[in-house]
């Protein structure tokens, strides 16, 4: 007498599909519900929109490096505004103890403030020099900027540390401009 079982291959297979049917809507549910997802998402999206001036950043750096006078420095001026802007905010949303904290744009603005408050003027030799080195700082922290998550979007703490050793560096550089 041969033993049949009650459940069938069809049987099985009509379970798997009605049991993924019900759990695959009620696992969205529950990431929607908690919210997690959806904050990484947020969080992923204003890092590309941070990187993204941090470029922008980089670009009018190396071209204001190159400037003769300080009416070219406005570029300069607002990419790193609006870096530091849109930096403070993921500092915000990711929190300043995983995320460093960049002191070196408000120096830079700083910095750029005093060398245009005469009015526009040429850029002395020590001045030119100083935004020569300010730039290659920089490229530093853009290259590590650009390595601070990893593919899956979680923060990678290796390219944060350089950041802010990168940030470190150029604040100095930048502070030491600014006393008297």
């Amino acid at each position: 007498m041969k033993f049949r079982s009650p459940l069938r291959p069809g049987k099985v297979a009509g379970f798997a599909v009605i049991a993924l049917l019900i759990a695959w809507p009620s696992c969205s549910i529950w990431n929607n519900w908690s919210g997690t997802q959806q904050k990484q998402d947020a969080f992923d999206l204003l890092y590309q929109v941070a990187s993204f001036q941090m470029e922008l950043m980089a670009t009018a750096f190396t071209e204001g490096a190159k400037g003769a006078d300080t009416g070219e420095l406005n570029e300069l001026q607002l990419a790193a505004y609006s870096a530091n802007f849109t930096h403070e905010r993921l500092v915000q949303a990711e929190g300043s103890d995983n995320l460093t904290e960049l002191k070196s744009l408000p120096e830079l603005l700083k910095v750029i403030q005093r060398l245009q408050i005469g009015g526009e003027r040429s850029l002395k030799a020590d001045e030119k020099e100083l935004l020569a080195k300010a730039d290659a700082l920089f490229k530093t922290m853009f290259e590590s900027y650009g390595k601070l998550l990893n593919s899956s979007g979680k923060l990678v703490s290796s390219a944060n540390d350089k950041l802010a050793k990168a940030d470190g560096e150029l604040y100095a550089l930048l502070h030491k401009k600014l006393q008297p």
